[in-house]
């Protein structure tokens, strides 16, 4: 011990403390960053996908459950009730009929439909559902991911008794018919 005496204070700090290191060293950080990279690299565009996925079921159960509360408004009302689908508007809407006897069928004026697109083959844009919950509308929306390809829901209503049943979508918009909403969601 008589020699580190000699050395400079700097070498002898760094002598003494080398022994009781107990950090890591650059290459194993630089290690661990790597394989957390590739991990992360493998896991983002599942986690997108699922991501996407549940932005566009949630685009669709929105979509279906704001019909019903109009359909079972006017049913409870006793009033015919009518909402106006806005799909160009960013993002889509689900809209009050803007006519003030409309007022109730809605709890809110306007129901945005969040991170989807939105396409229907309905002749207008208004939707109206009868004192008894019959809907004079035959047609067929369909709510698209706008982050992932290929992620497609249906919603498809029925005339006269306003039945509404949901699916995956197997074409490609802008065609939209009853016939490519499959059941399976």
């Amino acid at each position: 011990m008589a020699w580190q005496s000699k050395l400079p204070i700097f070498l002898r700090l760094f002598s003494r403390s080398r022994g009781l290191s107990s950090g890591w060293t650059l290459i194993e950080v630089v290690t661990v960053a790597v394989v957390v990279g590739i991990l992360a690299s493998i896991a983002m565009p599942s986690f997108m996908g699922m991501k996407a996925r549940m932005d566009t079921r949630n685009g669709l159960d929105t979509l279906k459950q704001t019909l019903q509360q109009a359909q079972r408004n006017a049913i409870k009302m006793g009033k015919e009730c009518r909402v106006q689908l806005s799909p160009n508007s960013s993002p889509p809407k689900i809209l009050l009929h803007t006519d003030s006897k409309y007022n109730g069928c809605l709890p809110y004026r306007e129901v945005p439909l969040e991170n989807v697109l939105f396409h229907h083959n309905f002749s207008g844009t208004d939707i109206r559902f009868s004192y008894k919950g019959n809907s004079t509308n035959l047609g067929t929306m369909v709510v698209e991911s706008i982050n992932v390809v290929g992620i497609r829901y249906c919603l498809v209503m029925s005339n006269m008794i306003g039945m509404m049943r949901s699916g995956d979508y197997v074409e490609v918009p802008p065609t939209v018919s009853a016939t490519h909403c499959k059941q399976g969601i």
